[in-house]
C-alpha cells in the first residue's frame, strides 16, 4: 500500500503476549511495567514501547484491553509512531530549548505520555486523571532509569 501523506502510516500495534518473541521489537524492558505499577497503582493504563513502524504494548489495563478493537489500537500506533518519526527532532530544532524530554496529552479521562528514546523509538504511557502531576516527573524518570532499549526500523 502507498501512503502519499505524511499523516498516513503503515503501524500496527502488537501485545507482547500475543507476539512471537522473534517478532518483538522491544529488546530490553528492564523492568518498567512493574516500576510504574509499583508507583502508579491502578491509575497506570497502558505502557508500550514504539519505533516507526510498531507499538508493542507491554501492559494495558484489562478493562481497556476488553473495550478496544484491533484498529482503534493501530490507529493509536500511527498516531504515536509517526509523532516519534517526524516531531521530536523538528521541535528540539524549531523552539531551542534544549534536548527533547517528553510530551503528555490530556483527555478528559486520562493522559498520555511519550518519552523519545532514540532515533524515532520511545516509551508511551497513559494514566487516568488520578496520576495528574506525577505523571510529569515520575514516568520520564523511571523510563530514564529502566534503559528500555527499543529496535529500530529495518
Amino acid at each position: 500500500m502507498t501512503y502519499d501523506s505524511p499523516t498516513q502510516s503503515p503501524a500496527r500495534a502488537q501485545f507482547v503476549d500475543e507476539t512471537p518473541t522473534g517478532k518483538r521489537i522491544v529488546e530490553r524492558t528492564d523492568g518498567i511495567v512493574e516500576r510504574l505499577r509499583d508507583e502508579l497503582g491502578r491509575d497506570l493504563t497502558m505502557v508500550a514501547a514504539y519505533n516507526a513502524d510498531v507499538l508493542e504494548i507491554h501492559y494495558f489495563h484489562e478493562t481497556f484491553r476488553e473495550q478496544y478493537e484491533p484498529s482503534d489500537l493501530d490507529a493509536l500506533a500511527a498516531d504515536l509512531c509517526l509523532d516519534g518519526r517526524m516531531g521530536d527532532a523538528f521541535q528540539e530544532e524549531l523552539l531551542q530549548l534544549g534536548r527533547f524530554n517528553f510530551v503528555v496529552k490530556g483527555f478528559d479521562d486520562g493522559l498520555l505520555l511519550r518519552v523519545p528514546l532514540s532515533d524515532g523509538t520511545g516509551v508511551a504511557v497513559s494514566t487516568n486523571l488520578n496520576a495528574g502531576e506525577k505523571v510529569a516527573t515520575l514516568v520520564p524518570r523511571i523510563v530514564e532509569d529502566c534503559e528500555v532499549r527499543v529496535a529500530t526500523r529495518d
